[in-house]
């Protein structure tokens, strides 16, 4: 294999951000990748005096997730240099990625885009199906009962609404293979064009930017926005009132400017009954949980970092409505909860048991397996 370069697309981007930078390092401050690898962005990507850094390591220890440009004065993207890294990575690996950790998200993929666990459903109780309601792969890992309860409460509430379960292929996306990325989104486009839905309906953030940008035909809505246009169940309202917990809300970091995202969660929250309160690191200015980026495999350390940073930001008790975010929060020592578990469970306090913390590979692929089999049979 020939030496790595950068290509002239790739030099002319780094080149034009370095001369827009103005160096005052507040990315730096607030971000643990460019801290840990003491990274100066505007030296770093200066081609004038120095060639890129070549390390594969440094793009993919980054958890893209928009924190610095969110605090540079000139909204400069950097991540988006760091995913343009990825993808020049890629295009000289032959179309594969050079991180040796990265192996279990080839596998994840491939799995997650097999028949084994997908299914797509129309809404025979409807007769008809104009939109559908795709949870996403952390969520039917984590509590696949609670897909099923969604989408029971989408079709009482909503008629008309299928469901797909398929990944929208985001960390094949996030590894830089783009042309991997079209082939396999393009099944999932497949799927809602077959259902004819003109709508739809996410619980995960990753897919709601993801397909917000590549289902241009379909109108995506996250379902935190939903919710609350649809209102709750009478027996839901108020159940929180007597919990003697008060919670923290983290954001996800995909959809940190989607303020409508924000306040449908809060709403829900507030519907419910459940005490909560924000802080510094709520909303728009929220902290990666440590698993954006696919940097779990590619960095354990520096994802561990992260988590802890993210973590020591809240409370001891965490709401969340990413799945991803809330296992995150859970090995970052919180007692941590899907926004879901609050409206489908009974009342929670602190004598109630925490749901799953963490699950073992296998158990995470029996619970997909386990969604499959939950949609199907409301499909028949």
């Amino acid at each position: 294999m020939s030496k790595f370069t950068y290509s002239d697309d790739f030099n002319n981007k780094a080149k034009e951000f370095s001369e827009s930078c103005i160096n005052c390092k507040a990315c730096v401050k607030e971000c643990e990748m460019l801290s840990n690898f003491k990274i100066n962005p505007k030296k770093f990507f200066d081609i004038d005096i120095n060639r890129v850094n070549t390390d594969p390591n440094i793009p993919y220890s980054c958890n893209t997730c928009g924190t610095c440009t969110k605090v540079c004065p000139k909204g400069l993207k950097l991540e988006e240099l760091f995913v343009d890294m990825r993808k020049e990575h890629i295009r000289h690996n032959e179309g594969i990625s050079p991180i040796k950790g990265h192996k279990s998200i080839e596998f994840h993929q491939a799995f997650s885009f097999s028949k084994m666990f997908n299914t797509s459903i129309p809404d025979i109780k409807a007769g008809y199906t104009k939109r559908v309601f795709i949870p996403g792969c952390s969520l039917s890992s984590y509590r696949p009962e609670l897909v099923g309860k969604t989408l029971e409460y989408l079709q009482e509430k909503l008629p008309g609404t299928g469901a797909i379960l398929k990944c929208c292929g985001k960390p094949t996306l996030s590894l830089g293979q783009e042309e991997k990325f079209h082939q396999r989104y393009s099944e999932l486009q497949e799927e809602i064009d077959k259902l004819g839905a003109e709508e739809v309906i996410t619980a995960c953030e990753n897919c709601y930017s993801t397909m917000s940008q590549f289902s241009p035909k379909q109108k995506v809505r996250s379902l935190w926005t939903v919710i609350p246009e649809l209102g709750l169940y009478d027996e839901m309202k108020g159940k929180g009132k007597n919990s003697n917990i008060t919670f923290s809300v983290h954001d996800a970091c995909p959809t940190r400017n989607n303020s409508d995202i924000h306040e449908g969660v809060r709403w829900i929250i507030n519907e419910l009954g459940y005490k909560f309160k924000e802080t510094e690191y709520s909303r728009e200015n929220t902290r990666c949980c440590g698993f954006g980026g696919m940097v779990v495999p590619a960095n354990p350390k520096l994802s561990q970092e992260v988590i802890k940073k993210s973590a020591g930001n809240l409370g001891d008790y965490v709401i969340t409505y990413c799945a991803s975010c809330r296992e995150a929060m859970a090995i970052g020592g919180k007692r941590s909860f899907h926004i879901l578990d609050l409206m489908f469970d009974d009342n929670y306090t602190t004598n109630s048991d925490i749901p799953i913390l963490k699950k073992s590979f296998l158990q995470n692929w029996t619970s997909r397996y386990k969604c499959k089999q939950i949609l199907e049979h409301k499909g028949n």
